[in-house]
């Protein structure tokens, strides 16, 4: 009862921080990623752009023409535009924008926008995120003089010239971690879009755990899964080795190669000349990620 009561203690105190550890513009980044990489391999604009400048846009996602009308992008009207349309105050009272359907037709009608427009046309010589910035500046796409300066500190902030290479579905890192009562250990990860696959090694003075693992992904970068293994320590000059199951929560922060993990394993503990007797061992640590 005493070990349970531990686990869950710590179990609800690590969700309870780790629940804010991502903004909103991160989780904005998360949602619409696939769509800027998509709309980059059809049209050529690069994804670090057209995400910055939909963050910037539409406030996250949460602005009046965002929420209302589907427009991440503040497109206005202009006189072909013969969809539905919302008003909304911006260089003048009461202007008219663009309202979409859906979030995706914005998206797309965004990349038509800079595709067919001849002002946008010298834009599409080069690939490099921080042109593309001076250049949409440079076009007009918005009154503000240090727009530019607006979207290029959002893409390195959150690293989005990342996806301008497209999106990796999967990914092998060697690993190292630290925690408690496992002090450190090594290991190796596999990721793809919904799967973490781990086989690690973990010491401390008292015992040794190898472990494999497979989470999957339950909430935008946080996982749930089930691990197997054994754990060993020395005893009269010699390993004896005890097999053992676990289950555990780890959540992956975005934008940092690191993953945080709690879980329990239920195993034979050795030490101390106590046999036979399996017990659950609750356990936390943070992973490194070395690619």
């Amino acid at each position: 009862y005493m070990y349970y009561t531990r686990f869950i203690f710590i179990f609800l105190f690590l969700v309870s921080n780790i629940s804010f550890a991502q903004n909103k513009t991160e989780i904005y980044i998360l949602k619409y990623r696939d769509l800027a990489v998509s709309e980059m391999k059809i049209y050529g604009i690069p994804a670090s752009i057209t995400l910055a400048q939909g963050i910037l846009e539409s406030a996250n996602g949460e602005s009046k023409l965002a929420t209302e009308g589907n427009n991440h992008f503040g497109i206005k009207c202009h006189n072909e535009w013969k969809g539905d349309k919302i008003y909304h105050d911006d260089d003048e009272k009461n202007e008219c924008f663009r309202k979409y359907n859906s979030v995706k037709e914005s998206f797309r009608d965004h990349s038509l926008f800079l595709r067919e427009k001849k002002r946008y046309e010298f834009l599409f010589n080069t690939s490099d995120y921080k042109k593309w910035a001076r250049g949409l500046s440079k076009a007009g796409y918005a009154t503000n003089p240090k727009y530019s300066n607006l979207l290029i500190n959002i893409i390195k902030k959150y690293e989005l010239y990342k996806y301008d290479n497209g999106l990796s579905k999967s990914t092998y890192y060697f690993s190292t971690n630290v925690g408690f009562p496992y002090i450190c250990g090594v290991g190796i990860y596999y990721l793809d879009k919904n799967f973490m696959i781990f086989s690690d090694l973990n010491s401390s003075i008292i015992i040794n755990r190898f472990n494999l693992g497979l989470s999957y992904r339950i909430f935008q970068n946080f996982y749930i899964g089930l691990s197997t293994g054994t754990n060993f320590a020395e005893q009269n000059n010699k390993f004896d080795f005890d097999m053992k199951i676990g289950t555990e929560f780890s959540y992956k922060h975005y934008n940092k190669s690191n993953i945080i993990k709690i879980g329990l394993d239920y195993s034979k503990i050795n030490e101390f000349g106590v046999r036979d007797k399996y017990i659950y061992i609750p356990y936390f640590s943070k992973v490194f990620l070395i690619k």
